[in-house]
């Protein structure tokens, strides 16, 4: 499915209508997290703020160890928005059946929170890293199930 038909499957899973805007982008309140599509090209961008950025270095290598081959993120990217000092999370989507759209976003949608409650913490003492996904501290697990919800 393009990035149209991808849209306006999720509004029917969701049951809202929903249809990208004649720029090609899209913002969509799940469940009180706010995230954006965007169609670039024959792509879709799923992206969502995270935090600020500002004064958090503390931040930086955990995250950048978090993004590492999208092993703590689900498949999606880490980054900082300088112009707005914010920490961001986006998926790039190409054509796909609408089942692995959804899943693929529930994946995005987990990680999302599970990094947006980690930088909401008071940042790390120094030297402290985010523990890897075998530890026990560690509880973001990308594949688990979720549900989809308005």
């Amino acid at each position: 499915m393009n990035a149209e038909e991808l849209i306006r499957e999720l509004g029917r899973s969701l049951g809202i209508a929903l249809e990208l805007s004649p720029q090609g982008t899209c913002r969509v309140d799940l469940d009180g997290d706010m995230v954006d599509f965007e169609k670039s090209g024959e792509k879709l961008y799923v992206m969502a703020d995270l935090g600020s950025s500002l004064n958090r270095e503390d931040a930086h290598a955990s995250l950048l160890t978090a993004n590492c081959l999208g092993a703590q993120t689900g498949g999606a990217t880490l980054g900082i928005d300088p112009g707005r000092a914010m920490f961001t999370l986006h998926l790039l989507v190409n054509e796909v059946p609408y089942s692995v759209f959804e899943a693929d976003l529930a994946r995005f949608i987990r990680a999302m929170r599970w990094w947006k409650e980690w930088l909401a913490l008071p940042p790390l003492p120094e030297g402290r890293k985010v523990p890897s996904t075998a530890s026990a501290e560690m509880s973001f697990d990308p594949f688990a199930a979720h549900t989809l919800r308005v």
